[in-house]
């Protein structure tokens, strides 16, 4: 990696790399764009490259047998794609999409593998995702099932805020509403009620964060849970 990439290092995951095992892999990745729609991974198929993004979001979308689909987790500026593959797991069970575009830093699988062989340091940090990624999946899982779609919205716009760090950001109400699992009209009705709150502003596919305080008020539990768990697998 130049000089210039490392002054935009924003993934948490590659930030936390002991510095040995930072050098040996920096020859490996490759800078690329995350394309918003784009599909960088399919349910059933073999997971030959990690992504790990500085900036945009990676869904993890479940689809179903009648052609629903659902989210069950996210990968942003905190980790990374497709861990699962390091754990022996051949093929993914998901669909990796990009819901918000920007860039991310890739790397071919085995090859992160053979320096998870070689250092153990670095097959615990992997370890310490890996068991948030499952309690990601838990506490997403449980959050469909409980809470109501407005403050699931919320609690996704504050994620996606949190990643972006920035207050406007693109954002269809299609990915969104794949995003709750839900149908346009339903998506609609809760992005409506957010507006009128004066809490986002929703125009021309893009939204405005106008009141971020609003929205944590608004937002279930899960947000703050996940957020602290996130906190809690890398080092200070």
């Amino acid at each position: 990696m130049n000089a210039a990439s490392k002054q935009t290092l924003n993934n948490r995951f590659i930030a936390a790399l002991p510095v040995d095992v930072a050098q040996k892999l920096s020859r490996h990745f490759e800078i690329v764009p995350l394309q918003r729609g784009a599909i960088i991974g399919r349910s059933g198929a073999s997971v030959d490259e990690l992504y790990f993004p500085d900036s945009g979001m990676i869904s993890l979308i479940k689809p179903m047998s009648d052609g629903r689909t659902a989210e069950v987790g996210y990968v942003g500026i905190e980790g990374m794609s497709g861990v699962a593959a390091l754990l022996d797991m051949k093929q993914s069970a998901v669909d990796r999409i990009v819901q918000m575009e920007g860039n991310a830093r890739r790397i071919k699988t085995s090859l992160f593998r053979e320096e998870m062989d070689r250092a153990p340091s670095l097959r615990q940090l992997v370890l310490r995702y890996m068991s948030y990624a499952i309690d990601q999946l838990v506490q997403t899982a449980a959050c469909n099932r409980l809470h109501s779609l407005r403050q699931r919205c919320c609690r996704w716009l504050l994620t996606a805020h949190d990643n972006e760090n920035k207050p406007t950001f693109a954002l269809t109400h299609e990915f969104l509403a794949l995003e709750m699992g839900v149908n346009r009209t339903s998506l609609s009705l809760a992005v409506g009620s957010l507006q009128k709150r004066g809490l986002i502003r929703y125009r021309r596919a893009s939204v405005t964060i106008l009141d971020r305080r609003g929205l944590e008020s608004g937002s279930c539990e899960c947000y703050d849970t996940l957020r602290k768990m996130g906190e809690r697998i890398y080092p200070t």
